[in-house]
């Protein structure tokens, strides 16, 4: 797979390579050239930020943060999709209390395309359902990885922000999606055996995949500092062991409302918007927003929607500054 997707990337780089040249001459691309290529690197798309929201144990409430987080985006007028990307065991259909009637196993099964698979939830924001007591789709195949990726990659529909809720630990299917994100939500409680699985997750990332920067988010506190105290102990044991960059975004109280609003199969941020977790939820993602103004990063590997981070480099003055790699 990392060899298929590393000359996928240098064959598209040298075509937005040819792309800006030709420009700058007033020329055009080779006619040898495929015409969906010319028609891509010709048409830029919307680039959407995209985030995972993962977790290292389950049940930290990761799949609520991602439903949250993408109603209170869309409450702000963004244009919102969430895959959910627990592909076996499906949870964002069941928070929003939605019935899909196909899911992500039928993009792979090439029955369906995104957008028949795709449904609506509230305020206007796309899902792409997973399948729910699927076994075999526990363990994407490297064949599915690839064609999952070529699907999103070609998919016309612009989001202005993708969050991709993964399943828990560090299976292999967790490690693609998360490796296919720009930014990297993890997940924590205040329960020692989330933290040390939290930082297992890290642990696994960096020694595996070199990803060297994390945003933490501490759910069910019962105190500000006690969402701090979580982050300072992930931080010295990370600072000790690992040389990654641990980010603090904050954290969800714990809240009777929420607790009603999962047996009400609604977001606590569209039913009741003054609760407490509801503030904390908007505060989380204005942090985000606000963060997403200064310049994007080179991530330093294969995502999602790489091919339109491909073409908007060649309408800029910088274009071999983003050069992908998978690692």
């Amino acid at each position: 797979m990392i060899d298929d997707l590393d000359n996928q990337v240098a064959t598209l780089k040298e075509l937005v390579r040819k792309v800006a040249e030709n420009e700058a001459t007033g020329s055009f691309l080779d006619q040898n050239e495929p015409p969906s290529l010319r028609k891509e690197i010709g048409s830029p798309r919307k680039v959407p930020h995209t985030i995972a929201v993962t977790s290292g144990k389950g049940g930290v409430g990761k799949t609520l943060v991602s439903v949250n987080l993408a109603v209170d985006f869309a409450k702000q007028g963004l244009k919102v999709l969430i895959v959910d990307a627990d592909l076996g065991l499906a949870n964002v259909d069941v928070v929003l209390g939605l019935t899909p009637k196909y899911t992500i196993q039928d993009v792979l099964d090439d029955k369906m395309t995104l957008d028949e698979v795709a449904i609506t939830g509230p305020y206007g924001i796309t899902i792409l359902p997973a399948a729910s007591g699927v076994a075999e789709l526990s363990t994407l195949t490297e064949g599915q990885r690839l064609a999952l990726m070529d699907h999103m990659d070609h998919w016309n529909a612009d989001y202005d922000v993708v969050l991709v809720d993964t399943g828990a630990g560090i299976s292999s299917n967790v490690r693609f999606f998360v490796l296919a994100v720009e930014r990297i939500l993890v997940v924590a409680t205040p329960d020692p055996a989330s933290i040390t699985d939290a930082y297992a997750v890290m642990k696994v990332l960096f020694m595996n995949h070199h990803v060297s920067h994390f945003d933490l988010v501490v759910n069910q506190v019962r105190s500000d500092s006690e969402g701090l105290e979580v982050y300072r102990t992930l931080n010295r044991v990370t600072d000790r062991f690992l040389n990654i960059a641990l980010h603090y975004v904050g954290d969800i109280p714990y809240d009777p409302q929420l607790v009603q609003c999962i047996r009400q199969q609604k977001p606590v941020v569209d039913l009741f918007p003054d609760a407490i977790s509801s503030l904390a939820f908007k505060e989380l993602s204005n942090k985000l927003r606000k963060e997403w103004g200064q310049k994007r990063q080179n991530v330093g590997r294969m995502t999602f929607f790489w091919r339109r981070l491909l073409e908007e480099s060649a309408s800029s003055a910088n274009l071999p500054a983003f050069c992908p790699s998978v690692k």
